[in-house]
């Protein structure tokens, strides 16, 4: 249990009873104001992801090189739009405006400029994963996208299998099982482009902007909140554990496309406390 942050009494009880295996469904009565904060958090991060996510996509269903390749974009747009509407349900049952959110947020803002890396920062008032802010500008952009961003979601993803909040737990098994789809159509487009050798080096190159802003989603591993989500049953593993699988597996495919991974190097994390709801 974490010892950075020091927890009242009933939070320590709240601690031990989910440990002992407490849940919580949208209408108990004793949900307490401490996990509700936090809960609306991580939900309110997903859904907006999820929205921002499917508004990237959507331009590469008319760029996709082929036919086939068009419809399956447009899969993953209506795949990840459903997601966020599933997300979205979730928080109007925990009495959220998720109609009023989205006419006042601009999820499909993205950043003009290519090679800016914004670390952890946050660019507008919405809750996405801040990698949502960068333009998926390539072809190559997008195949990136599938290979490492929707991985590294569903690794986040596998965490909530046995979620403390069971609406939650029940919704991520349909999510999960699309994302992995997702993922597989990244791997596949990852060893077509690692053949060629140009479109490989391009490949190269976009993986080396790509790899330190997926690497920055899951945080500081020396976070507050890491334990603390774990404490609530909302995750399993801290964001540096879920991260050392994610980078393990994304080493071995690289090695056996020819690619290089660029070091990274973790960024001093502002604290920012989750928003109140």
């Amino acid at each position: 249990m974490t010892t950075a942050h020091s927890y009242s009494p009933d939070e320590l009880q709240l601690f031990k009873d989910i440990k002992n295996g407490k849940t919580f469904e949208a209408d108990s009565a004793d949900m307490p104001a401490f996990y509700r904060k936090h809960l609306l958090n991580l939900l309110w991060m997903q859904g907006d992801s999820e929205y921002s996510g499917a508004l990237g996509y959507m331009p590469y269903i008319e760029k996709a090189p082929t036919l086939q390749e068009k419809v399956l974009v447009a899969q993953m747009v209506k795949d990840e739009m459903r997601h966020a509407s599933v997300i979205y349900r979730l928080l109007e049952e925990l009495g959220q405006n998720t109609a009023e959110h989205i006419s006042k947020v601009d999820l499909g803002y993205k950043l003009e400029e290519d090679q800016i890396n914004i670390g952890f920062k946050r660019l507008k008032d919405d809750y996405r994963v801040n990698i949502f802010y960068y333009d998926i500008k390539y072809w190559t952009d997008y195949i990136l996208f599938n290979f490492l961003m929707d991985r590294a979601a569903g690794h986040q993803l596998q965490d909530t299998f046995n979620s403390s909040y069971i609406p939650w737990k029940k919704a991520i098994e349909g999510i999960y099982k699309e994302e992995v789809m997702h993922l597989a159509h990244g791997d596949k487009w990852v060893r077509i482009l690692s053949k060629d050798p140009e479109q490989k080096k391009f490949l190269q190159e976009r993986l080396n902007l790509w790899w330190p802003r997926v690497m920055n989603i899951f945080g500081s591993t020396q976070g507050a909140s890491n334990d603390l989500y774990v404490n609530l049953g909302l995750k399993q593993r801290t964001n540096g554990e879920i991260r050392t699988v994610f980078v393990k597996e994304i080493e071995e495919m690289c090695a056996e496309a020819g690619l290089v991974l660029p070091v990274y190097k973790e960024e001093e994390q502002p604290k920012r406390e989750p928003k109140n709801h």
